[in-house]
């Protein structure tokens, strides 16, 4: 599904979203938990624009390598560009173009959301990792989010349009269980939350209108007169003071035997 969704369009805001003060604080939390070595050799499954397999490269350094492997060409293409020191494959997450046992490391953000087949992806992660390989992944459950509004029934349709690319909008409440079937163990969970008190410009949730609006004037259910008063609603709540979006997501870390 990602090949579909990100487009050279989405490619470009998505560069926007991974500067924001959310999504960098999301990236530093994960690094954090990858705790890497100078040396290691780190797939990162759903790469995306590659800005995380560069700040990754940082901590291997030269003696180490980051693979990442998407499957949008757009964001290939892109992550070669922002990334030119990493290795850049397309490919799916549930039939990975690498070699078993070949990492040290496996990361996948926002990745499995849109992955039909989340066992067969973690299978083909077990198979890539090392023994004693480390796992970190980061999802969202988009029932935890609360984006406040005047006109909750237009906010509903807005959100079941923006969540309609995934294949599991929900994909943590599994995960433990899922993680387990495919041989891993499980060594932490945790949640982190993008929460925004004002729509600024650098925000998460204003960046996210970067991709909303273009969805919206592509749909056939949704008119110019209902993305000017969503975006007028979301303007007027924050002038009385009332603003407030909040969605979690979940990581979790995990060892192959």
């Amino acid at each position: 599904m990602t090949e579909q969704f990100y487009d050279e369009d989405k490619a470009r805001q998505q560069v926007k979203v991974a500067a924001t003060p959310d999504i960098v604080t999301q990236r530093r939390v994960t690094l954090d938990l990858l705790d890497l070595k100078e040396g290691e050799h780190v797939l990162d499954v759903g790469s995306g624009n590659g800005i995380f397999a560069r700040e990754m490269l940082e901590t291997v350094t030269d003696s180490g390598r980051v693979c990442g492997v998407d499957s949008s060409e757009p964001m290939v293409g892109m992550a070669a560009g922002l990334c030119p020191d990493g290795r850049f494959l397309q490919g799916d997450a549930t039939d990975l173009p690498v070699e078993d046992l070949s990492f040290d490391v496996v990361t996948a953000s926002q990745l499995l959301c849109f992955v039909s087949d989340v066992d067969k992806a973690l299978s083909e992660m077990f198979r890539a990792l090392k023994p004693s390989g480390r796992l970190v992944i980061l999802d969202s459950d988009w029932g935890s989010l609360v984006w406040n509004c005047r006109d909750q029934a237009l906010m509903d349709r807005v959100i079941r349009m923006m969540t309609g690319p995934y294949a599991d909008a929900h994909v943590p409440r599994t995960l433990s269980r899922r993680l387990v079937a495919a041989g891993f163990q499980i060594t932490g969970r945790r949640a982190f939350s993008v929460l925004n008190w004002q729509p600024d410009v650098d925000s998460y949730s204003r960046q996210l209108v970067g991709f909303i609006k273009p969805m919206m004037e592509a749909s056939d259910e949704f008119t110019e007169e209902d993305w000017d008063a969503w975006d007028a609603d979301q303007m007027a709540t924050a002038e009385a003071g009332e603003y407030m979006f909040s969605l979690n997501r979940y990581l979790f870390t995990a060892a192959k035997p």
